[in-house]
């Protein structure tokens, strides 16, 4: 608190050493006499006191009113609009009710003769608004572009940790050990389901690795790809797993490639499933808009150490992408996952 208060009021002695200074400047160009009497310099600094600090403390107004109003990367015309209306307003207010204090209620001058004999002083008032302005929004727009750039390397950063998760998750031992141990068994038992198996997990693999260099693929690719994924799944696992796809394909959306693939990889990782007691996963299109995927909650007492990250960089990626937030929901019956479809047009 302390510390605030101390930057305040260096903040306002600065201001106004910078008024008087200006006034000063501003008064000699104007054309008035070097040698003046103290009184003369005493009322110069007062008024340009008066006037300099409401115009350095727009500063700080506009700060509040671009937080609600402004947004120099996605609107920058609109936003140029509204700063310059809102300096222009704020500042012929300060300037008009200054000038009217000084010269109309402590001097004395008529309305009449108000305009002739400050008309100079008036414009240089405005010339320095418009140079403080313009330094005002040098500041904000380099300021909105320095968090664009980090935003964008702060996504290209988890897209990349992302895609590497799933990658590796794809093609870890495990995964490929068990499609092995199936395709054998299968092999004695049904060898031409044995070879439609093969087919599936080829083209899982191909698909997989040709997605993982795209940032968005169709709702189609999508959801094509990871029915391919749970049939590998529902051969291991048989009725054990039930999966329910009631989206429709044909919605005009788009994806991040392998989320929905990540979505139900996590629901097997982290549920244990029986015949009796089958893990239910819902792939679904909400009323929002949203993609959902849903699973009943049968939690395994074990399960295998995870870095937790692919939730939070698929989350990130698709705010980035739509501006909205991936919702998840987590209770003792279900767990959800609410993804934002990505449509170009917006």
């Amino acid at each position: 608190m302390k510390y605030h208060t101390k930057n305040i009021c260096r903040a306002l002695l600065t201001a106004a050493v910078i008024s008087i200074f200006i006034g000063i400047i501003i008064s000699l160009l104007l054309g008035g006499p070097v040698q003046r009497s103290f009184e003369s310099y005493l009322w110069n600094a007062g008024y340009s006191m008066s006037l300099g600090l409401p115009l350095f403390a727009n500063g700080y107004l506009f700060n509040w009113f671009e937080k609600r109003f402004i947004n120099w990367i996605k609107n920058p015309v609109r936003s140029v609009v509204l700063a310059l209306s809102f300096h222009l307003v704020y500042s012929s207010l300060v300037i008009f009710v200054v000038n009217w204090f000084w010269f109309i209620l402590l001097i004395g001058q008529k309305w009449e003769s108000f305009w002739s004999y400050n008309r100079a002083t008036i414009i240089s008032e405005y010339i320095v608004f418009v140079i403080i302005a313009a330094i005002i929004y040098a500041i904000s727009f380099f300021k909105a572009w320095k968090r664009e750039v980090e935003q964008k390397e702060e996504v290209k950063r988890e897209s990349l940790a992302l895609q590497y998760k799933v990658l590796q998750n794809q093609i870890n031992p495990h995964f490929l050990f068990n499609s092995l141990n199936v395709l054998g068994s299968l092999i004695d038992i049904d060898v031409e389901k044995a070879k439609t198996f093969t087919r599936e997990l080829s083209t899982f693999y191909r698909d997989m690795l040709h997605f993982k260099n795209q940032d968005i693929i169709s709702l189609k690719e999508e959801i094509d790809f990871v029915k391919k994924y749970i049939y590998l799944q529902q051969i291991r696992f048989g009725e054990a797993l039930q999966v329910d796809i009631i989206a429709n394909e044909k919605i005009d959306g788009k994806v991040i490639p392998l989320s929905l693939q990540s979505l139900v990889e996590n629901a097997i990782k982290h549920n244990q499933m029986s015949v009796a007691d089958p893990l239910k996963i819902v792939i679904a299109i909400s009323d929002d808009y949203e993609l959902v995927v849903e699973n009943n909650l049968q939690s395994k007492k074990l399960v295998e150490k995870s870095s937790q990250t692919g939730l939070k960089n698929l989350a990130g990626r698709y705010e980035y992408l739509t501006g909205k937030e991936m919702v998840i929901t987590n209770n003792e019956h279900y767990f959800r996952v609410s993804m934002p479809l990505i449509r170009l047009k917006d």
